[in-house]
């Protein structure tokens, strides 16, 4: 049977046809669905004293530069401002681990928190709501001394020090 095969093969070649085709039945079609995962916990939570993020806001070493990365952090965090009027002042709070001169790291970190300040504004936020505040190395929540207490020592926090009471729209039926 093979022999007959090449031999119709070769046939078919020397006549200058080289195209065999084969019939054959579609697949049946899959049946596939899929469900969405659910959503990952908020990275921006209100809580009665702060705006807590569960991200990092990043900036360029050494600069006050917000990084892209965060936009979308910090976009968070203005919707959450601008849907929580009872919110009257938060303290957008600069902080940096102990590497280098506390001097120098006041001053980076005052002017990280006047660039969150100026990115919200941007984004709608009243400045009048807002102060930023650098505190450098003074305000430490782990130890300096190896780099993850270092990394968690760099940070922006939201703060809120002057609230009013929730205001909620009731419609009429």
């Amino acid at each position: 049977m093979r022999r007959a095969l090449l031999a119709a093969i070769l046939a078919a070649g020397a006549s200058g046809c080289s195209l065999f085709t084969v019939q054959q039945d579609p697949f049946p079609p899959l049946d596939i669905t899929a469900t969405r995962p659910p959503p990952g916990p908020a990275r921006v939570v209100l809580t009665a004293s702060s705006i807590t993020i569960a991200d990092k806001v990043q900036f360029e070493v050494g600069k006050t530069e917000i990084l892209p990365a965060s936009f979308g952090l910090l976009d968070e965090v203005a919707t959450v401002l601008l849907q929580n009027e009872q919110i009257e002042e938060i303290q957008i709070e600069g902080h940096t681990d102990s590497t280098g001169s506390a001097n120098i790291n006041r001053k980076l970190s005052q002017g990280r928190a006047d660039s969150v300040v100026k990115y919200l504004e941007k984004k709608g936020v009243k400045k009048s709501r807002m102060v930023a505040k650098g505190f450098g190395p003074d305000r430490p929540l782990a130890s300096n001394d190896d780099e993850v207490g270092r990394e968690v020592n760099r940070r922006v926090e939201f703060n809120i020090t002057k609230q009013g009471p929730k205001k909620t729209v009731v419609q009429d039926d």
